[in-house]
């Protein structure tokens, strides 16, 4: 994952709700995953391994964030296990048919979340942040960011 995502990852997060953080953690999953499976065509076992730890790493946190007392979260459980199991075998076997069958799984609920977060118009779980204004500058191709109040305390409210 580049700087560039990071830092735009970093900043949807400040502004997302529940269902955009799960959305945005299947993304970076899909991301690392990507970035795994171009490490091994590209033979690099070392960048193989971190980025299959940073997927996983996602991934538990998709599991650590279920409501186990919600009946369709012990289905989403066992999608997860899925991908994960998936995941380990990648690190195990460097085959990259394992990031498909785990792609599968993320993909296909990344797209429902898609679904979900049109519905879901709760405020986001982080008060207390920046606001981040994107637009064309006249004349330029480029996107600049402004920064709406600098002097704002920022991050959650203690």
């Amino acid at each position: 994952m580049t700087e560039e995502q990071k830092q735009a990852y970093t900043r949807r997060i400040t502004q997302a709700n529940k269902t955009q953080l799960v959305t945005i953690l299947y993304e970076m999953t899909a991301d690392y995953m990507k970035d795994a499976k171009k490490a091994i065509e590209g033979g690099d076992g070392a960048e193989t391994d971190r980025q299959i730890q940073l997927a996983q790493g996602c991934v538990d946190q998709l599991i650590h964030g279920l409501d186990m007392k919600v009946e369709i979260s012990q289905n989403l459980l066992q999608l997860y296990l899925f991908a994960k199991q998936e995941l380990i075998k990648a690190v195990t076997d460097h085959d990259p048919v394992h990031f498909d069958n785990a792609g599968i799984v993320i993909n296909g609920l990344h797209e429902t979340y898609l679904k979900l977060e049109k519905m879901d118009d709760s405020k986001p779980e982080m008060e207390n942040t920046q606001s981040v204004v994107a637009g064309m500058t006249y004349g330029q191709s480029g996107l600049n960011e402004t920064i709406a109040d600098p002097d704002a305390n920022r991050g959650f409210k203690a």
